[in-house]
């Protein structure tokens, strides 16, 4: 069960050591649990910080007291305690313990039993290579149910088989680190999985975003890091996050998207026209998400945007507006995940827009009024978006959107106005300038005036905008309307 000689050391914060040797003294031990002791036979660096041992979370708050360490309770019937170690480092401690679910697959346990053997608390945990423990004090491994082997052979196996079905966020979970670590899974835990997804219907609707969005970024974990795509900064990808794509496909093998986002299963074997596109409808979708930058936010709008082609295909028998028809599906199921305002918002733009001049041959003006109406960021956003959907289709690896790139360097120095707030006069100059009086003409003098300035930004002075006010087709019929009428 133990050995000493394996693994990389965890480095080990000095308040946790004393921690430790406080509870050493009473014969009793602390040890790191799961990710960190996973990592450190992998080399890789520790992402969480959990520790557990015998102690009740009563007894731990109280040499934390003793020794004047920070410590929370953060839940008494799961007897989880934070402790603060110092340079924002946080532990969670939970002690030894056995759990009892209700039927179904809901996360939280009914029941908790807590004086139990670490044997026994293994068994509660989802993968083997998370049942792992290592010593605070000595760095000797306990290793009570054979993960360091699954480590060294890089595979996922469930702690026990009923590990999906009592807690069904453990399949995404299962994918997600298979994704992150690039393990393979155990035949009968994938078959575990497949049995039990419809228990994922059990989730509330928040894990489950936790968990798709961490999957959507997978290959971020250990390789770099997140990026986010702005105005400044607009990556040029040309390769393919395997680890993603393999993901999202076996999360379609696995039955999850039906109790996910049941809207991406439809493109299931879809063909689509082998001219612009090598592969079906929804392994598009999936090679988008894995060929778009590491940017939460556009790995989700890739997901969602081709999510209308099934249903435009049917009604229509082609995919003319699926990015319309996208707009209210992807609201409803970013609704659904309780994603925030925000980013459905982001995202339904995104998916409107990202057909835009896919025949390549839209006029500068055009161009420049959508990019108007986008804003900086979601141009910036835009041209992700349309360089990773041409990669996704697999007939044109290395587009670039030059044209939209261009362009759009030139609006962000040649003083383009992306909205009315950044016009060079306000509503006061206009009514100086048209001598009308506050109202609804003002702001349709204003969005006029942003309209004329998006196709020529150098008329975008003070003195240049009060001499066109006048001229406006608003300030025109407004003027004329307060005109006195002949008796």
């Amino acid at each position: 069960m133990t050995d000493g000689s394996k693994g990389m050391a965890i480095e080990t914060p000095a308040a946790l050591t004393r921690l430790a040797e406080a509870a050493a003294a009473r014969g009793e031990r602390i040890w790191f649990v799961g990710g960190s002791v996973r990592n450190a036979l992998l080399g890789l660096p520790a992402s969480d910080l959990d520790i557990t041992g015998k102690l009740l979370h009563a007894e731990v708050q109280a040499l934390c007291d003793g020794l004047g360490i920070k410590c929370v309770q953060m839940d008494t019937f799961l007897g989880t305690l934070h402790i603060n170690l110092g340079n924002g480092i946080i532990a969670e401690y939970t002690p030894f313990r056995t759990e009892r679910y209700a039927p179904g697959g809901a996360h939280r346990p009914e029941s908790v039993f807590f004086g139990v053997s670490m044997e026994e608390d293994a068994l509660r945990r989802d993968f083997t290579v998370n049942a792992l423990y290592r010593d605070v004090l000595t760095g000797e491994l306990a290793d009570p149910l054979g993960g360091a082997a699954d480590v060294e052979r890089k595979l996922l196996r469930a702690c026990s088989r009923d590990t999906l079905s009592s807690d069904a966020l453990r399949i995404l979970r299962l994918i997600r680190f298979s994704a992150e670590l690039g393990f393979s899974v155990a035949p009968e835990t994938e078959e575990d999985a497949r049995r039990n997804a419809a228990l994922l219907d059990d989730i509330v609707p928040e894990r489950k975003r936790e968990e798709l969005e961490k999957i959507l970024i997978a290959d971020a974990k250990y390789g770099g890091g997140t990026v986010s795509v702005t105005s400044e900064n607009i990556p040029v990808t040309f390769g393919e996050a395997e680890n993603v794509f393999n993901a999202l496909m076996r999360m379609d093998a696995l039955g999850v998207w039906e109790h996910l986002i049941p809207e991406l299963t439809e493109g299931r074997g879809e063909e689509q026209n082998k001219l612009y596109h090598k592969y079906t409808v929804q392994e598009h979708i999936f090679r988008t998400v894995a060929a778009a930058p590491r940017d939460p936010l556009i790995r989700l709008t890739m997901l969602l945007h081709d999510v209308a082609k099934p249903y435009t295909f049917r009604r229509d028998g082609n995919y003319h507006l699926h990015n319309v028809n996208g707009v209210p599906m992807a609201a409803r199921i970013l609704d659904g995940l309780r994603f925030p305002v925000k980013t459905r918002e982001t995202v339904t733009a995104l998916v409107k827009a990202h057909m835009l001049d896919t025949a390549k041959n839209a006029k500068e003006s055009t161009l420049r009024k959508h990019f108007a109406a986008l804003g900086r960021e979601n141009t910036a956003r835009l041209i992700a978006v349309r360089e990773s959907d041409v990669h996704g289709c697999g007939t044109e690896d290395d587009f670039v959107a030059v044209k939209f790139r261009e362009l759009f360097a030139t609006m962000l120095t040649d003083g383009t106005p992306f909205s009315e707030r950044e016009l060079a006069i306000g509503g006061k100059g206009i009514m100086e300038a048209t001598h009308l009086p506050a109202g609804t003409a003002i702001g349709a003098v204003k969005a006029e005036l942003h309209a004329h300035c998006v196709h020529r930004p150098q008329d975008n002075t003070p003195e240049r905008l009060a001499a066109l006010a006048p001229r406006t087709e608003a300030a025109r019929r407004a003027l004329k309307g307060l005109a006195p009428k002949a008796d």
